[in-house]
């Protein structure tokens, strides 16, 4: 079956760059070189290799994935990548974006049950290996996501069934706390999703803990656990990695940018990008191309 679907993304896909699909929540992407460690904004995504690896750092926590497993970033996340990949064996991968309300739907209407593992990490990404129904599956999206109608009408049934074989999964605890609105995991879900989208205003630690009745202390407790970044350190990478994809994508000024994501100070928001890339603003730049099948 690997062999199989390897054969039909070396068909699909003859350069390097990420691949709009007909499924709407499917992406394709083709590396051809080692990377060295870059930063990279994870949303909720499932990601799949077929050849090659990744290594990650979230902060100071090393997850891996190759064509044996898969990692799931439940929550947005700032984390580092390098990828391992060659011209005579490019990396070949798949990522799949999911909406928490499709986890709800699926926890709620369907007796899945919660793994019973009791040596869970509380971090929100997580890696799990493939079964034989996972990669059925993904044999089945590949075999689709360039055929307009097959997309269109099969599509969502297929992420839906990936989720469900997900939630399954030896490792899945923290989608499953999720289901619990009052549990730390949702708190934290949702003060993560508040400042993602509002990134720019100056939320402090007190304002986050007392919108999800938390103490302080409990509140910077978990979101450290889930995140494995502080409250302040977190903030700072959404906003720094809200800029870098606003001057690469939309050929903004710093300045302007800066403003955007709320820095005061144009001085100090070059200082802190350049200190978190390793390079000043204004070389910001979009690393792969965007293509469409």
């Amino acid at each position: 079956m690997k062999n199989k679907i390897l054969n039909k993304l070396e068909k699909l896909i003859l350069n390097d760059g990420y691949y709009n699909t007909y499924i709407d929540e499917v992406k394709l992407y083709k590396m051809s070189e080692k990377t060295t460690l870059y930063n990279v904004m994870f949303e909720n995504w499932i990601l799949f290799t077929f050849q090659g690896r990744k290594e990650m750092k979230l902060n100071q926590t090393l997850l891996e994935y190759t064509h044996e497993n898969y990692l799931v970033a439940s929550s947005t996340l700032p984390i580092e990548c390098e990828t391992f990949a060659s011209k005579e064996k490019p990396f070949f991968g798949m990522v799949i974006s999911f909406d928490l309300n499709t986890i709800y739907q699926l926890l709620d209407e369907i007796a899945i049950e919660k793994p019973i593992n009791e040596k869970h990490s509380n971090i929100g990404t997580f890696s799990d290996n493939i079964t034989q129904d996972i990669e059925d599956i993904l044999y089945r999206i590949i075999k689709i996501v360039d055929k307009k109608e097959d997309s269109k009408i099969l599509g969502k049934a297929l992420i839906k069934e990936l989720l469900y074989r997900v939630l399954q999964g030896e490792k899945s605890h923290f989608l499953h706390n999720l289901i619990n609105k009052s549990s730390n995991e949702a708190k934290i879900s949702r003060s993560l999703k508040l400042i993602h989208t509002s990134f720019e205003k100056p939320y402090t630690i007190e304002e986050l803990a007392r919108k999800e009745d938390m103490s302080i202390a409990s509140f910077h407790n978990h979101f450290k656990k889930i995140t494995a970044h502080s409250p302040h350190q977190y903030i700072k990478k959404i906003r720094l990695n809200k800029a870098e994809n606003l001057i690469s994508q939309n050929n903004l000024n710093v300045n302007e940018v800066a403003i955007k994501v709320g820095y005061e100070n144009a001085s100090q928001f070059s200082k802190e990008f350049k200190k978190y890339f390793g390079y000043p603003p204004k070389e910001a730049k979009t690393s792969l191309k965007e293509y469409s099948l």
